[in-house]
């Protein structure tokens, strides 16, 4: 456990790039199940997954400049 600020930044963006992993997972594990049976859902989902990763890009640079 991080004692001063920096440190507890950076715990806290790994913890955003943690979710946002499992975020992406999610989306993929989805698209697995419904690929091809719907293709208006099949966008959502891909466009979630996208969305998340820019975050997750986001976050990572963050946590870079920390």
């Amino acid at each position: 456990m991080a004692s001063n600020r920096r440190g507890k930044l950076k715990e806290h963006f790994s913890g955003v790039h943690t979710n946002l992993d499992w975020v992406v997972y999610h989306c993929q594990a989805c698209l697995n199940m419904i690929e091809g049976d719907n293709p208006k859902l099949s966008k959502a989902v891909k466009s979630l997954g996208k969305a998340a990763k820019t975050l997750d890009d986001c976050a990572q640079g963050i946590y870079a400049t920390l």
